[in-house]
């Protein structure tokens, strides 16, 4: 995925320097549809859980229709890029992952300023550090609405962990995990005692580490510090330290749902959304996960904006239903049906949030726990040269793991690569 983002990222800077001034001429198109019939095209990508609310919007407001446009994650956002860069051909709404939006606030020309609409109204709906990733600097221009958000946590194999030695309550488990360190001393204690692997993979245990830091490559000034950042050689030297406890697996790997089933992996960095992944690949494994709180800190993984392209000539009428879509009632009516876990912490206390439970993962609390890593997540600022380099990084773990690179030589390659790619 690392690397697919990567080949992604790089279309995407030819094609949003070819964009041409005919886009502006759309941009003074507003109304759209009145009184009368309204069709509104939705690009997104599959399993973003919306199908329910979709349909309840249109049935609310019976003149306006919703067409949504599916394409799989890597051809949805190139699908996008591509209709930006012609200057015609984008949808009125449009689905942006959280690894696009800086580049495309970057050209923000391209997309309608919700501010314009009423999402200065709304802001205080939303987790603060998710509605500054939607924004530019000053406030001013606000690309979108937030969908849901990706407060990390941390399944693990209670049978394996037994049989291990280790704690198996999610409580001991915290403390018994306070730190990176105990760990991944901790998977190398259950790789001799069990045969399975800790994690899946380097770059995921990097990416991890990394998403605590509130600097990571970049200031909030734009300033390159990767060189200078503790937090990043913390993680480069904690994975590079742990490779013998990964299983040198891919999420998008077919074989990492085999090892899920089959106990190869004794934890899975989670995401609220990747709950469902390991039910579908493991079903067999029900009642021998549980969940605890990663070590350290919280971080995010995953989100998206709902977006309004200025080729729309509906820009009121996107944003009404947009707004409506990610209100807080509808977020959470989202997450009791799909998961989702929402990014408006009003609903945090709600009951049926607060108490969700699942019993494939043996923990009655984790709503209020997802809530609480949700809470504790902080802003980080995000280059639109940040896709870029996490290939770069993740291209460098892998060369140690399946090439036997020096660490030390991985790295330095890295940093002449990334001072390449930044400075052009």
């Amino acid at each position: 995925m690392v690397k697919k983002i990567g080949l992604l990222v790089a279309g995407l800077m030819v094609l949003l320097g070819l964009m041409a001034c005919s886009s502006d001429e759309s941009s003074g198109k507003s109304g759209g549809g009145g009184d009368g019939d309204v069709t509104l095209t939705m690009w997104a990508f599959p399993g973003m859980g919306l199908d329910s609310k979709i349909e309840q919007y249109m049935e609310e407001n019976p003149n306006v229709k919703i067409e949504v446009q599916e394409a799989d994650y890597n051809n949805h956002h190139q699908n996008l890029i591509t209709a930006l860069g012609a200057g015609s051909g984008a949808p009125d709404i449009a689905v942006i992952e959280s690894a696009f939006i800086e580049r495309l606030k970057e050209n923000q020309d391209q997309f309608y300023n919700l501010n314009d609409y009423g999402a200065e109204d709304i802001k205080d709906d939303y987790l603060e550090w998710r509605w500054r990733e939607a924004s530019s600097v000053d406030g001013s221009f606000v690309l979108g609405v937030p969908t849901d958000v990706g407060p990390m946590a941390m399944a693990y194999r209670t049978d394996l962990f037994e049989e291990a030695g280790l704690p198996t309550e999610p409580e001991e488990v915290d403390a018994a995990f306070a730190t990176w360190e105990d760990y991944i001393e901790a998977g190398r204690q259950l790789k001799e005692a069990t045969g399975s692997y800790m994690f899946n993979l380097s770059s995921d245990l990097f990416t991890v580490i990394r998403e605590q830091a509130t600097e990571q490559y970049f200031d909030e000034n734009g300033e390159l510090i990767i060189e200078e950042s503790e937090q990043i050689a913390k993680a480069w030297d904690l994975t590079v330290g742990a490779t013998d406890i990964q299983a040198n697996i891919e999420r998008e790997e077919t074989e990492w749902g085999a090892a899920i089933a089959n106990g190869d992996i004794a934890t899975v960095f989670l995401p609220p959304w990747m709950l469902q992944q390991i039910k579908d690949n493991g079903p067999d494994t029900s009642g021998l996960w549980n969940v605890a709180q990663i070590p350290e800190a919280s971080g995010n993984w995953g989100g998206s904006l709902l977006s309004v392209p200025k080729q729309s000539d509906k820009p009121q009428e996107a944003y009404d239903f947009i707004s409506w879509l990610m209100s807080p009632e509808n977020q959470l009516d989202i997450f009791k049906e799909k998961g989702n876990f929402p990014s408006t912490p009003e609903v945090y206390q709600d009951e049926e949030l607060q108490s969700y439970s699942d019993e494939f993962f043996t923990r009655d609390d984790l709503g209020s726990m997802f809530a609480e890593a949700a809470e504790r997540v902080e802003y980080v600022y995000r280059s639109p040269d940040t896709s870029t380099i996490n290939t770069i990084m993740g291209d460098a773990l892998a060369s140690i793991s399946d090439n036997g690179v020096d660490p030390d030589k991985a790295w330095d390659e890295a940093m002449k690569e990334i001072d390449r790619q930044t400075s052009r």
